[in-house]
């Protein structure tokens, strides 16, 4: 239990850290869509967040209890975490997969900087307030923890367990791996039609480049242990959103 109560904790603590930024992006939306409909009654921001935050920990509670509940009939881990608790050894040199798991996310990110030039050629023009660097790191901290737990450690092993039942053995884990991260892909959408409409480019854009992390970050979560994919993402989350991603978005608007 203590377990799932520091995954639950910490991933609750994430969905909190994300409402600055996510708000900050959505402002000018919530702003037109009151103006395009001043009859309907929008609740104060106040009220909004608190229902995103409680409906977020709500669901993030559910997610680690099954994903703590299920990995270990599955053989899957949080290394780190039992080291930590137990003192229960490591099966991998941990400073050198730390570090490789921080160029996986960059290479990530990279990777998703690329792809997203074809994407943003296409996409719907939208004015977006920019959110501030500091915004940006701590809505990190819900990519690398709250996002892990609902996609990897709930998600994933929930497909890696139902299909080991049926005796697929290794195909198990690239089944769940690969569809916790189309999924972790389709998770994205509602946010992406709020800020630039539903348009099949947007559907695309979010799931591919959305899918392709994903898959690394499983891979990482099978081999490694959970913590180790949550520093991958929350790597390729500072990159993305923290050190190049705004100076990108500002000189491809130009």
């Amino acid at each position: 239990m203590t377990v799932f109560f520091i995954f639950w904790i910490a991933a609750s603590i994430g969905s909190i850290a994300v409402m600055p930024y996510q708000f900050k992006m959505l402002k000018g939306k919530i702003e037109e869509e009151a103006k395009k409909n001043p009859t309907k009654k929008i609740p104060p921001t106040p009220v909004l967040v608190l229902l995103s935050i409680l409906q977020s920990v709500i669901l993030l509670g559910v997610s680690a209890f099954i994903g703590t509940w299920l990995a270990p009939k599955v053989d899957l881990h949080w290394w780190l975490l039992d080291r930590w608790l137990n003192g229960t050894a490591v099966p991998y040199n941990i400073s050198g997969t730390i570090l490789l798991s921080i160029v996986v996310g960059a290479i990530a990110a990279f990777v998703i900087f690329g792809l997203d030039i074809l994407f943003m050629k296409k996409m719907p023009k939208v004015d977006i307030d920019e959110p501030s660097k500091f915004q940006a790191f701590i809505a990190s901290f819900y990519g690398g923890i709250s996002e892990e737990v609902l996609t990897r450690l709930f998600i994933m092993t929930a497909v890696v367990y139902v299909t080991n039942l049926l005796g697929l053995g290794n195909a198990s884990y690239w089944i769940g791996i690969l569809l916790a991260a189309l999924l972790f892909g389709v998770g994205h959408l509602p946010a992406a039609f709020g800020l630039f409409g539903k348009t099949q480019i947007v559907v695309w854009r979010m799931i591919i480049l959305n899918t392709i992390p994903g898959i690394l970050f499983g891979y990482l979560f099978w081999k490694y242990g959970i913590e180790i994919a949550m520093v991958a993402h929350f790597t390729g989350d500072i990159f993305l959103h923290v050190i190049i991603g705004p100076f990108f978005r500002k000189k491809f608007a130009n």
